[in-house]
């Protein structure tokens, strides 16, 4: 079985799990769009660096970039 050498970061599978075990709601957990994920890869990639997945939204929404769920009026 492959094991990574690094630790999640985020742990949003453990949190997942952690909310069903206490009978909570996951709309209580905030899982980032899977764009959030992608774009992280391809800036750390690029830049070498370790970037949070909640940096990486904020710089997407500053950007103009939007999850789907916002309704524009």
């Amino acid at each position: 079985m492959y094991r990574s050498v690094f630790p999640p970061r985020e742990r949003l599978l453990e949190k997942v799990y952690m909310c069903l075990e206490k009978d909570k709601s996951l709309d209580t957990l905030h899982i980032p769009h899977s764009d959030v994920f992608f774009v992280r890869e391809a800036l750390e990639y690029r830049f070498n660096c370790e970037l949070s997945l909640e940096q990486v939204e904020e710089y997407m929404k500053e950007a103009g970039w939007t999850d789907g769920n916002t309704r524009k009026s």
